[in-house]
């Protein structure tokens, strides 16, 4: 069962980017590290798919809230592994499992059926 509409995922994906920009400093990583970079270039991205996202919180509607959807999976999943894509789990890992994980909840628990989605079924049949 899904729990999350689209309305509360959008205020959720922007909260997780803000919270993405302000992990390196809580978690004392050095600026210019594989570990921070790869925090604020996580929270960019998720910012972008958002404004691009069509639903409550997006502002040029470009993409289905599907592809939203399998696009934070598959983010997640990265996110999640990149202390050992990038060779530095032996350092820090806990923190990328914790928000992968927390961005592959939110695409799994969301509502996907947009308008557009239902409008186009509806002709159909």
């Amino acid at each position: 069962m899904k729990l999350l509409t689209a309305r509360v995922q959008g205020f959720l994906d922007y909260l997780l980017a803000i919270l993405l920009f302000f992990m390196p400093t809580l978690l004392q990583l050095e600026a210019n590290t594989v570990q921070s970079i790869i925090f604020y270039l996580f929270g960019i991205f998720i910012i972008f798919l958002s404004l691009q996202t069509d639903y409550k919180a997006g502002i040029y509607k470009l993409l289905p809230m599907e592809v939203h959807i399998y696009t934070k999976l598959v983010c997640g999943l990265f996110f999640a592994f990149s202390p050992w894509i990038f060779n530095f789990a032996n350092k820090i890992f806990l923190p990328y499992l914790f928000f992968g994980g927390i961005t592959i909840f939110l695409a799994a628990a969301t509502k996907t059926f947009t308008k557009r989605f239902l409008n186009f079924r509806s002709i159909k049949n």
